[in-house]
């Protein structure tokens, strides 16, 4: 966030610096520094030569203009590391930098082609399905993270015609009942099965037929606590 500004300033020199900004001095120390295009585009270097000085309101654009190339510079630094979708990009940077300067950097990161809220979610969906995420828990993560529920809804549809049976809530459910939930099974403990899977976010049908599934695949596993599992929905 930009600090208070002097009434009114002269500029001694500029330096480049590491993240190609161009920082500007006055005889009290630095203030702020300005991507290279602002520098020349407000005459600053002839300003500097001058030493002609500036009000006011020219710092406090010039601030403006500063805070936006960090926010930039920062958007840059984020989206390298990982994928972004554009709200939480957005989100992120208002953590740092006032919500103008937010918007102008995810602006700029459009601009530039380095946000995509579909691919976005299209990654995001594709690692929760190998988690076995739910339809649901995904729309929720999803949602948070401010991408529209018919984009994520399209996105899901897209995988699951792909990949056929290699995704969807039943297969999730299967694969959660196999690789976490077997041993309770065996013990007879459905209801404390049926309940885990709710919370993560699938139906009782889903539920109730992915446990009917494992009973076939384990014949061995015959107990009579498996009349529990009732025609719900």
């Amino acid at each position: 966030m930009m600090e208070q500004l002097p009434q009114q300033a002269v500029f001694i020199k500029a330096e480049k610096t590491k993240q190609g900004l161009i920082a500007l001095f006055t005889e009290e120390g630095f203030l702020f520094s300005v991507e290279e295009d602002t520098f020349f585009r407000y005459g600053l270097e002839q300003a500097i030569k001058n030493g002609s000085p500036l009000s006011g309101g020219e710092l406090t654009l010039l601030a403006s203009k500063s805070e936006q190339a960090h926010a930039k510079q920062t958007a840059l630094r984020l989206i390298t590391a990982r994928m972004y979708a554009q709200q939480d990009l957005y989100n992120k940077l208002c953590q740092k930098y006032d919500a103008r300067a937010a918007a102008w950097a995810i602006a700029e990161m459009n601009r530039l082609g380095y946000l995509n809220d579909e691919a976005y979610a299209r990654a995001r969906a594709a690692a929760l399905l190998r988690k076995n995420k739910s339809k649901a828990i995904i729309l929720r993560d999803l949602a948070q993270k401010g991408i529209e529920r018919e984009t994520v809804l399209s996105v899901l549809e897209e995988l699951w015609e792909e990949q056929g049976e290699q995704y969807g809530n039943v297969v999730a459910v299967q694969n959660l009942l196999e690789r976490q939930y077997c041993r309770k099974l065996e013990q007879g403990k459905v209801q404390q099965v049926q309940a885990a899977l709710a919370r993560r976010g699938f139906s009782f049908g889903e539920i109730r037929d992915g446990i009917r599934q494992w009973q076939n695949n384990h014949p061995e596993c015959n107990n009579e606590t498996y009349d529990m599992i009732g025609d719900y929905e």
